[in-house]
């Protein structure tokens, strides 16, 4: 079994690493390696030297380099392993090729920092607000060789909120661990486990595969509504008809500096739910009563028109940030809502 672990500064992943080594993982570290390297160049220890470093290598390369070596590593050893610290869509793209499992450790700005400033790591020497640049730097990027932690983060198949004590994190992974855990030995060149999916899992998959078809240059979103387990019609967030798209024009949110979940009046997108109910109004369908799949949580003007659709359940798995308020109303209104885990990115079948 292959484990990639995602996160942010401080969240936890090492100590997710140690239960994870308790089971008889065997750890592969980005960090390490890149410190080796680092060294190599007689550069000073620090994030800034990381993030070039790591920078270089992967554009010299691959996207995914980092996390190739690593496996060549893991391959000689045999046996279950984790890579640590996904960083890069390559390197969690690279990770799902071969068949792996993303865990991703998140928690409260605050809390991360008061952690790294107790263990005080050589990379840890900084005053919160550099901590808040220095992530915010490698949370976001279109370019596939450099950090976007949040995207990594909303790739993976298990998300972990580590915002409690030492007993809550050390549960959450057990739970995850029974859910994951396979009796038979791996192999590491081809790893045949057929699970076949729940109608959640299989309409969310669909969905993912809707949003592809996105022309916003930072999320892909999908939507597609269900009823009586039959597909209605589905959506993605794209322009206005007629009208040229951000692929095209680039992103007017980039431009006038908006953070992503605020200026949505700014966008040029239609967002997918939007378009996956004017669908329904276009050809007549009528989904009352039915089930909306949304790659993401919807924003508070979509889950307006949700509401008044008649739509009775919400099903999605990644949150939008300020999107708190969308719930709420969501729920005030009647809406059932279920988050569920990101599906794999893999596509199964017999020929």
């Amino acid at each position: 079994m292959i484990i990639g672990i995602t996160g942010t500064l401080g969240a936890g992943k090492g100590t997710v690493v140690e239960f994870l080594k308790q089971k008889g993982f065997k750890h592969f570290s980005v960090r390490a390696y890149l410190i080796q390297e680092i060294n190599k160049r007689n550069l000073p220890v620090n994030r800034d030297s990381m993030v070039m470093i790591a920078n270089q290598l992967r554009e010299m390369n691959s996207p995914s380099f980092i996390v190739e070596q690593l496996y060549e590593k893991a391959k000689q050893e045999q046996g279950d392993v984790i890579i640590e610290s996904i960083r890069t869509t390559g390197e969690v793209e690279k990770i799902k090729e071969k068949r792996g499992i993303l865990l991703a450790v998140d928690a409260e700005p605050q809390t991360r920092y008061s952690r790294i400033i107790i263990r005080q790591s050589e990379t840890d020497n900084q005053t919160f607000e550099e901590f808040l640049a220095d992530e915010k730097r490698e949370m976001y990027s279109i370019d596939p060789t450099k950090q976007n932690l949040s995207a990594c983060i909303n790739k993976a198949d298990f998300i972990i909120k580590n915002d409690k004590d030492f007993e809550h994190l050390k549960k959450q992974v057990e739970e995850i661990f029974e859910k994951i855990k396979e009796p038979q030995e791996i192999d590491f060149q081809k790893r045949e486990v057929h699970q076949r999916p729940s109608w959640d899992e299989y309409f969310m998959k669909i969905t993912s595969i809707v949003a592809e078809r996105s022309t916003c240059l930072r999320h892909n979103v999908g939507a597609v509504i269900v009823k009586n387990k039959r597909i209605i019609t589905t959506g993605y967030n794209g322009a206005v008809r007629n009208q040229k798209d951000c692929l095209e024009l680039g992103c007017k949110k980039d431009e006038l500096k908006l953070e992503t979940g605020f200026g949505a009046e700014e966008c040029r997108a239609v967002h997918a739910e939007q378009n996956a109910i004017a669908q329904a109004g276009i050809h007549g369908a009528n989904i009352e009563g039915g089930t909306i799949f949304c790659t993401h949580i919807p924003c508070r003007m979509c889950a307006k028109q949700i509401i008044n659709a008649g739509l009775k359940e919400l099903i999605y798995y990644f949150n939008y940030e300020g999107s708190k308020d969308s719930l709420k109303l969501l729920q005030e209104c009647g809406i059932k809502i279920k988050k569920i885990s990101r599906p794999k990115d893999t596509i199964k079948f017999k020929d």
